[in-house]
């Protein structure tokens, strides 16, 4: 399949004077969050080009060219060299590459293995995978609908549209569900990606959507009730008397709200612990497992394209990743969320995800600054 095909002048001209209008209401995860100069000036090229509306509305096929894969495949080979590095400087002596992972899930047909992370894109990614597993062309309504949220409750009117649920309920296998050697089989010889995201960005996303939309939208408090437990549980003296501070300086009193500050406490000192805030170290041991490629959020659609490319995959384009917004990045997350946190409090963050900072590329210092 072509996934890129060129475009008469005409037609390019248009799309880039179109593309200023797109952009006040196309873009995906962390297009507003201008993350420049994360990692190097190259890499911070290469996320513009692949976030910039030309490159990230639904008419990709149309808008993205050879050369935005060229540089996407330098900045790969970037991301994959600074991983093993990483690796091969703190895991001189890696262990068993046999791993029954039950967050790494197989696709068999297509040969691929996928480390899924919450909040990095891992709907589009599992419904993605799903479809060319399948040879399906599923989709999802996006949007909360408190009704259709609930299990067995597709409400969908059109066949092949399910509710954003739907994809989470599927049966994906996993390394878990394999013997040993059956996982070194395919450690060795499938395609393996990882998607991940800045920390910082990845954990507001996480509170925002359970903290916020889930209870107010949906009427879920399941993740508000832990907290909440795990919070007024505390022994030591010194974390009360830092919840206390935190709380004298709220703006509200309702017990079914968890802060953004009681929630970055929460995860500072380890009081619940979740699949959607636990560092990808711990989720998909990267160390221990040769990924074979590396995607960001931020520049997801680029990159799978890559990765399809470069694996000789055939994929239509209706089932690939497009560029979509969600709340949580509306405006720059560093200030509108960070930016209310005392940086004594976000402090203790890096020591919980600095291996998520340095083998991804990150920097906590550069987003650190941002706040302000």
């Amino acid at each position: 399949m072509v996934l890129l095909r060129r475009t008469s002048k005409f037609l390019f001209l248009s799309i880039l004077i179109l593309s200023t209008g797109a952009y006040l209401y196309i873009s995906y995860n962390s297009e507003n969050l201008s993350l420049k100069k994360m990692v190097s000036g190259s890499s911070a090229s290469y996320r513009e080009r692949a976030s910039s509306p030309s490159s990230s509305s639904v008419d990709t096929d149309e808008r993205e060219t050879w050369e935005n894969l060229a540089e996407a495949e330098k900045e790969q080979s970037r991301r994959i060299t600074l991983l093993n590095t990483y690796c091969e400087r703190n895991f001189p002596k890696r262990a068993s590459k046999t791993s029954r992972n039950n967050h790494i899930f197989v696709f068999d047909k297509i040969k691929t293995v996928y480390c899924y992370i919450p909040k990095t894109g891992c709907t589009t990614m599992k419904l993605l995978l799903y479809n060319l597993e399948h040879n399906a062309t599923e989709r999802l309504l996006w949007g909360f609908r408190k009704v259709d949220w609930l299990p067995g409750n597709d409400k969908s009117n059109q066949p092949g549209e399910h509710d954003v649920e739907w994809i989470h309920q599927q049966p994906f296998k996993s390394l878990a569900d394999y013997s040993e050697e059956e996982v070194s089989l395919r450690l060795a010889t499938y395609k393996k990606i990882i998607v991940v995201r800045d920390p910082l960005e990845r954990l507001a996303s996480a509170w925002f959507d359970k903290f916020v939309i889930t209870p107010e939208r949906v009427g879920e408090y399941a993740f508000v009730n832990r907290m909440r437990r795990g919070l007024d549980s505390l022994e030591d003296r010194t974390l009360i008397d830092e919840l206390s501070k935190i709380n004298e300086e709220r703006t509200d009193n309702d017990p079914k709200r968890v802060s953004f500050r009681e929630f970055l406490f929460a995860v500072s000192h380890r009081i619940e612990e979740s699949q959607h805030w636990l560092s990808f170290d711990r989720l998909c041991t990267p160390c221990k497992i040769d990924y074979d490629f590396v995607a960001h959020t931020d520049t997801i659609a680029l990159d799978i394209r890559l990765f399809l490319k470069q694996n000789n995959i055939t994929a239509n384009e209706d089932v690939l990743p497009i560029h979509q917004s969600r709340n949580v990045n509306n405006g720059n997350v560093f200030k509108d969320f960070y930016g209310r946190v005392p940086t004594d409090e976000i402090l203790p963050l890096q020591k919980v995800f600095q291996k998520d900072f340095d083998m991804f590329g990150y920097s906590f210092e550069e987003d650190l600054a941002k706040k302000n």
